[in-house]
């Protein structure tokens, strides 16, 4: 048994390394920006995925970088140089230029439905990610706007306005409002703060086999809470139990998102390991010289999404993490400083290089 795991695990990742090669060429025959980088920092042509070098999400604050025409342009938030979202900051907003909107849910939805939608015929939805209509520049508001057309969604409250934060009267009229079924609560961690903190004198116990889904840090708009903390809240303030706390990882410039468990099956908050679907493969970089690291080892986490073929694949990112021997992310937040200086100097070498400094 474990040999037949072992020939599958390595049928798929030769898969992989095929079509990251084959997406590279592509990217390198129509985007200048990435031929002159990839010229500038390689010797000669990859073999394997891992030879191709990584593109700093930062760089993405400087100038686009496209490998096509692109149906919409989604902007981070201007408080960080990477992270899903969308919304305000006067800081550079960095863009992802992304061919199709249904080539994002195509590689959002069948993540998204396993790990929130497991044994739930049925859903109420409230939203603390604003409406896209609101904010259409914001992947994750986009990804909410996919999920609330599902079918199970029976209803969709948007209780989140981008100027005035979390709508409390909305989510408490949604959760009192007959039938009660389940409620599936998205969020990001920033919200959820704000609404916890609005409850925390009178509680709102959510109907049995509701679930949430959090996402992102507090990129220094809150004070920084661990997610055990968090989770215990959400229990004490809305019945939810940390099993049915699913933490999504995602970002702006990349189309693919991990998440951390299924809903109604997730493990104490320290035992988690994000996943990402099997069109994604991440490392842990070396800040120093950008070098792999082993398992276990912590460092910049780098991406190659196959998903995101029209514009970018490779993305080192500014978050600080572990990769498991087989496959999975240990997420340990934002990079520190050393981390970060590093990431920005490989930034600064990118535009140099691509002649955009």
């Amino acid at each position: 048994m474990f040999t037949i795991h072992r020939d599958a695990a390595r049928d798929a990742d030769a898969a992989f390394n095929r079509l990251a090669l084959r997406v590279h060429a592509v990217q390198r025959a129509n985007n200048p920006v990435l031929r002159r980088y990839w010229d500038a920092v390689s010797d000669g042509q990859p073999v394997a995925w891992d030879e191709i070098p990584p593109v700093p999400v930062r760089a993405f604050r400087d100038m686009p970088i496209v490998s096509g025409t692109a149906e919409v342009i989604f902007r981070t938030s201007g408080t960080t140089g990477g992270g899903a979202g969308g919304g305000g900051g006067n800081a550079r907003r960095g863009e992802h230029h992304v061919a199709s909107l249904e080539l994002y849910r195509a590689a959002a939805r069948d993540n998204y439905r396993r790990h929130l939608f497991a044994g739930a015929p049925a859903l109420r939805l409230i939203s603390l990610v604003p409406n896209p209509a609101d904010v259409p520049d914001s992947s994750l508001a986009t990804m909410a706007g996919f999920i609330s057309r599902e079918r199970e969604v029976a209803r969709t409250v948007w209780a989140f306005d981008p100027e005035s934060g979390v709508d409390v009267a909305a989510v408490r009229e949604a959760v009192a409002s007959p039938p009660p079924p389940p409620i599936l609560l998205l969020t990001t961690a920033f919200a959820l703060v704000q609404l916890l903190d609005a409850l925390a004198h009178s509680p709102l116990p959510l109907p049995h086999g509701s679930r949430v889904m959090e996402t992102g840090g507090f990129k220094g708009r809150a004070a920084e809470v661990d997610r055990s903390t968090l989770h215990r809240r959400v229990h004490g303030t809305l019945g939810v139990p940390e099993s049915h706390i699913v933490n999504e990882y995602g970002m702006t410039e990349m189309l693919s998102q991990a998440y951390d468990c299924v809903a109604g099956q997730g493990p104490p908050a320290g035992e988690r390991v994000h996943r990402f679907p099997p069109w994604v493969r991440t490392r842990a970089l070396d800040p120093a010289d950008l070098s792999p690291l082993p398992p276990g080892r912590p460092g910049l986490l780098a991406h190659f999404d196959l998903a995101n073929a029209a514009s970018v694949c490779h993305l080192l990112t500014e978050d600080y993490g572990s990769v498991t021997a087989d496959g999975g992310v240990r997420l340990l937040g934002r990079a520190p400083g050393a981390a970060l200086r590093g990431c920005s100097l490989a930034a600064e070498a990118f535009l140099r290089m691509t002649g955009a400094a």
